[in-house]
């Protein structure tokens, strides 16, 4: 099995059809037990309980009754996490958080290996080479688990940062992923 990236464009928490089709795509290759890992490394603690009930809903409600495991991932213990899920779901939020986090762990993208890893905006530009932040208006740097360039959120707005971003070092492929909108990649 290779490792399965899916990168939304963000705003996964609305409900719609765009979300739904990416949850069913998260788990439409699993089979079994299935050990979710829930990543909020983007977002403040005080939001995880919330996220992860709107979390374990989407999954829910579009996974056929398939025998859905979560966990909650745990700076302390990601390693071990990472290496038991069979799915690792990174939702959004800031980005410079989750990559200062991320930074820390040695061999992730080698723990990722052949797994299902599914990223939403932020969660996104941590998985790319390169990424267009909104915030500033700048090009950064995200892991580069995925050989590409990335704007989330995006919209005909967004025609100047998409020129900035084709200009940047060297020539990679680049993805535009509007709200709701998911892409699906296998390396």
């Amino acid at each position: 099995m290779a490792t399965k990236y899916i990168l939304h464009g963000g705003y996964t928490r609305a409900k719609n059809s765009d979300n739904n089709n990416f949850f069913k795509e998260i788990l439409s290759e699993t089979k079994g037990k299935i050990l979710i890992l829930l990543v909020y490394f983007a977002t403040e603690d005080t939001n995880i309980k919330k996220f992860a009930k709107q979390e374990k809903e989407n999954f829910l409600r579009n996974s056929k009754n398939k025998n859905l495991v979560f966990e909650i991932a745990d700076k302390n213990n990601f390693n071990e996490q990472v290496k038991k899920a069979d799915v690792i779901y990174i939702r959004g939020g800031k980005t410079e958080k989750l990559l200062a986090i991320l930074n820390n762990f040695n061999n992730l993208k080698k723990l990722f290996k052949n797994k299902i890893i599914a990223g939403s905006s932020a969660g996104v530009y941590a998985l790319v080479k390169y990424y267009f932040n909104r915030h500033n208006e700048g090009i950064k740097k995200g892991l580069n688990f995925v050989n590409i360039k990335a704007i989330c959120h995006y919209s005909s707005k967004k025609k100047k940062a998409l020129e900035k971003l084709s200009m940047y070092k060297e020539n990679l492929p680049i993805i535009t992923l509007p709200d709701y909108k998911h892409i699906v990649l296998f390396e």
